[in-house]
């Protein structure tokens, strides 16, 4: 049958192709952005922040208790996230559990300040969802 190859359709033709084979090299932990920085850029790690059509945001956070609990916990949940792949990372552990610290610390304070519990000063809800259980971000 030698016009069985004339007869087959495009996609058929394309899956007797040989697969890919990707390579994705492995992240270090070394350079970082700054806690303000890292929100804004929307990554702690340099080498990961590729920017959409070049288009950078510089423009900065306004200095106020909630942002810098914004900042701290993404710091932590970009570690965590860096930590899923790299689990024997001591130094990143390290990093990792003194943010989370932080956070702990700042959320605690910020809900002492509060009138009501549960709530910050601002009248928004810190506690999380209260029909789940709760549960740490990071």
């Amino acid at each position: 049958m030698p016009n069985d190859n004339a007869q087959k359709s495009e996609r058929e033709k394309n899956c007797d192709l040989p697969l890919a084979y990707p390579y994705v090299p492995m992240q270090r932990f070394q350079d970082r952005y700054s806690d303000e920085n890292a929100l804004i850029r929307g990554t702690l790690f340099p080498e990961l922040d590729l920017p959409f059509k070049n288009y950078v945001i510089n423009s900065a956070l306004p200095k106020t208790p909630q942002t810098e609990i914004m900042n701290i916990g993404f710091v932590g949940f970009e570690l965590r996230l860096y930590l899923d792949t790299h689990p024997y990372d001591s130094k990143a552990l390290e990093y990792y559990n003194q943010y989370r610290k932080i956070l702990r610390d700042l959320k605690d304070k910020e809900n002492e300040s509060s009138e009501r519990p549960g709530y910050n000063r601002w009248g928004t809800w810190v506690l999380g969802y209260y029909w789940l259980p709760r549960r740490s971000m990071i």
